[in-house]
């Protein structure tokens, strides 16, 4: 069977699951941290399955994927709403470490071509890229909260962009390879955000 339709099932399953944990969560503690993670996470799903749809329908990887593509950044851009509510109150300032990291990995997703000729949301995702990683950076090195869901959301856009850049070396997606490997640890630390933060912010409002 081909990979690539094996590891999107798997990647639709994983986060079909999270999104109801995160709803449940919702439920019970009434934080809309749970929401934003709950909408990030069915974006990132629906963005894969419409990819893992068109793979078993037609037999063949879509040449222009707007609709993933679209679900993909909405995914990111519902990360970087979650830091700004998550981290809401806590001072921000111009810092040069975390600045560098943010206009590195601006650069490299700009040069990389993640997504081909789309430039309009190779962009989109760079701005957004580099922003969510300005902010995890800074919070991990100077936060005064605890920063699990900082390192993990760093981690999703390492992978993220590290699953783009390999994509040009791979060529046959049939059977397993490095570009799978990063894609299920991909899958698994977008997941892992549902517990950091249950860990982080346990029962307490966001308001």
């Amino acid at each position: 069977m081909n990979f690539e339709i094996v590891d999107n099932i798997f990647q639709v399953i994983v986060f079909s699951l999270i999104v109801v944990a995160d709803i449940v969560c919702w439920f019970l503690h009434k934080n809309r941290l749970y929401i934003i993670l709950a909408l990030a996470h069915s974006c990132f799903m629906m963005g894969t399955l419409y990819f893992v749809l068109y793979l078993v329908i037609r037999g063949k990887v879509p040449q222009f994927f707007y609709v993933s593509e679209i679900s993909w950044i909405a995914s990111y851009l519902f990360l970087h709403s979650y830091q700004i509510v998550g981290y809401k109150g806590q001072r921000m300032k111009i810092s040069v470490i975390p600045l560098i990291c943010g206009i590195g990995v601006a650069i490299i997703s700009i040069w990389s071509g993640i997504f081909g000729l789309a430039i309009l949301s190779t962009g989109v995702f760079a701005l957004a890229a580099g922003a969510i990683v300005y902010i995890s950076v800074f919070q991990i090195l100077y936060g005064d909260a605890p920063y699990k869901s900082s390192i993990c959301i760093l981690l999703c856009i390492i992978l993220q962009v590290s699953l783009y850049i390999s994509s040009s070396f791979f060529h046959d997606y049939t059977r397993f390879n490095l570009y799978f490997c990063i894609d299920i640890v991909l899958t698994i630390s977008m997941a892992m955000l549902l517990p950091c933060t249950f860990m982080e912010v346990g029962k307490d409002d966001v308001h």
